[in-house]
């Protein structure tokens, strides 16, 4: 998906945008602080949390358009 950005007069994509960067920056640091979380879990608890996270990382991702701040 493309987004028309007035200040560049130009249309760019979406993955290029400052808010899109920024939540794969806050998504990496979800997943760090996931992971050294559930490693004392049980195997079985621990597959069950990544399969959760993955699905709500993938909405979180999602390219809808944001509100462009």
């Amino acid at each position: 998906m493309h987004i028309y950005d007035e200040q560049r007069n130009e249309w760019i994509r979406h993955r290029d945008t400052g808010e899109y960067k920024l939540r794969k920056r806050q998504l990496r640091d979800y997943w760090t602080i996931g992971l050294l979380t559930i490693l004392p879990l049980g195997v079985a608890v621990q597959i069950s949390i990544i399969i959760l996270a993955i699905f709500l990382s993938l909405s979180y991702l999602d390219e809808t358009p944001y509100q462009s701040s």
